[in-house]
């Protein structure tokens, strides 16, 4: 936790960012152009300016997500803006206090694929390396090599007694060549039970394991977002696109053409921006400030 990080620093975001994007849906052309401000804090805001005029404005505070339409507030705003501030926080216990905001839980910490790469999945125990007992280590440099020593030990009461564990299916769904002399099927060691839904959704973040990079979350809803690879705006580093995945609806992909440093005031997040009439001349005026050539509006403003 302390890599990655360090890694947010390094990469120059752990300041308050502007993103000018574009946005299209699945595989077709853009259709709207826009600005995302993403806060360490946990604060977010997009605008998005669609190429007929429509104006969508979403505002994200910890959890809450809220969205207008034009200006009217949305009863059931799109997730159109993820947690972007993962790739922010620049100390261990500020990264942890983002993610336990979002339940994602920093205990479990596995591995997994992801795309070419491989992985640290943190918040999913399924995906954890399993505490292995001692005795068993010992067993395996002392003595003779077991065919299948965790299944052997599975079925030993006394030792899952002595070690406080108990036996249960494989967290991920795998199992143990063999069975036991009862003909049930095969058991494995496990720690205290996992906390794990039904629906079988967790939030989750992963992180690749050469560059410490952020590269998908995932909600317990079923929203994942996936980013893309990171390239460099100056002296900021950032995934040159990000896509939102929501069941049963089409990816919904934004390219980043430019991203900068910004000072994001508290009143640069709030209602009143979100409410306000569709004028955003008006509304970049009282939004925040940045130097350089991000200061001008994207084409289509």
């Amino acid at each position: 936790m302390r890599a990655i990080a360090k890694a947010n620093r390094a990469s120059g975001r752990n300041n308050a960012l502007q993103l000018e994007v574009s946005m299209r849906i699945g595989g077709r052309e853009a259709i709207a152009e826009g600005q995302l401000i993403s806060h360490p804090s946990g604060l977010a805001r997009l605008e998005l300016r669609g190429f007929n005029g429509r104006i969508d404005r979403y505002l994200l505070s910890g959890r809450e997500l809220l969205g207008a339409k034009d200006g009217e507030p949305l009863d059931r705003p799109q997730p159109m803006l993820p947690p972007i501030f993962f790739l922010q926080p620049s100390s261990e216990a500020t990264l942890r206090a983002a993610f336990a905001s979002f339940d994602v839980s920093t205990d479990s910490i596995g591995l997994a694929t992801c795309g070419e790469q491989d992985c640290f999945v943190i918040g999913d125990p399924r995906l954890a390396v399993p505490l292995i007992d001692p005795r068993l280590e010992a067993a395996a440099s002392d003595g003779p090599v077991l065919e299948d020593p965790l299944a052997e030990a599975a079925s030993e009461a006394n030792l899952q007694a002595g070690a406080g564990l108990t036996p249960s299916r494989a967290p991920n769904g795998l199992e143990p060549p063999g069975g036991q002399a009862d003909g049930r099927p095969p058991e494995v060691l496990a720690g205290p039970e996992l906390a794990i839904p039904e629906d079988m959704k967790l939030a989750r973040v992963w992180v690749d394991t050469k560059d410490l990079q952020v590269r998908r979350i995932d909600r317990p809803n079923g929203v994942f977002t996936i980013f893309g690879p990171v390239v460099s705006f100056d002296d900021l580093m950032m995934p040159a696109w990000f896509e939102i995945h929501a069941p049963d609806a089409e990816p919904i992909r934004f390219e980043i053409h430019r991203a900068v440093s910004v000072n994001a005031p508290p009143k640069a997040f709030s209602q009143t921006w979100l409410l306000a009439p569709p004028d955003s001349r008006k509304s970049s005026a009282e939004g925040p400030a940045a130097s350089g050539p991000a200061d001008s509006p994207p084409p289509g403003f």
